[in-house]
């Protein structure tokens, strides 16, 4: 039977934003620990992945917070192994740490993922066994609402190494199914899967 992790890619700056997204709150809820608490009931494991492993300690308290110490102590951590090279490290982080078949990676900052459209990705990259399975929607294909199969990864890592940084770039490199717009939004009317808090202005809308 194929099993399914997830991953949350929560090692960025958050510089447009001023502050650190993974603790912001929308609903009383930290960012990070909001779309943890989401995945933990769709996978069979779940990891975080930051830049800097220094970050473990406070993302630890703020899920115990919400999902209690003994939960958090099911979740995983994976750290980047390349320094200062983007989001695209955590992809390859997520894959290298698995434990599952398939992983669904999401980022920290999506306050309303709608879990249908998780289990779409999920369902439809058991299914056809393809490496990548994407949402497509109005900025393009979204490599952190994806499912990758774990053995994608030295199709990630080849990318890198030679030289590939834009996460959209190595996406291609895996020729994903693309779950268009049309068929998601069947499980998500209003299309709030896709919306994110890169600004004020994005969080001031979810509060």
């Amino acid at each position: 039977m194929t099993t399914v992790g997830g991953a949350v890619i929560a090692g960025g700056r958050s510089v447009r934003l001023g502050t650190d997204k993974r603790f912001v709150e929308v609903d009383g809820v930290p960012l990070l620990a909001r779309t943890v608490t989401l995945l933990r009931p769709l996978v069979d494991d779940v990891q975080i992945v930051v830049a800097d492993a220094a970050d473990r300690s406070a993302i630890t308290a703020s899920l115990a917070a919400v999902i209690g110490p003994d939960a958090v102590d099911a979740v995983r951590f994976a750290v980047d192994a390349r320094a200062d090279v983007g989001p695209a490290a955590g992809l390859e982080a997520a894959l290298a740490g698995a434990r599952c078949d398939v992983v669904l990676v999401v980022a920290t900052d999506h306050p309303a993922l709608a879990p249908g459209v998780l289990q779409l990705l999920c369902e439809r990259a058991i299914a056809t066994g393809a490496q990548a399975v994407a949402v497509a929607g109005p900025r393009g294909l979204e490599p952190f609402l994806a499912a990758y199969r774990r053995d994608a990864l030295p199709t990630v890592t080849g990318a890198l190494d030679a030289g590939t940084r834009r996460m959209q770039d190595v996406l291609a490199a895996l020729d994903p199914i693309i779950v268009d717009e049309a068929e998601w939004r069947a499980l998500d009317p209003a299309g709030r899967t896709l919306a994110d808090v890169d600004v004020p202005s994005d969080l001031e809308r979810f509060r």
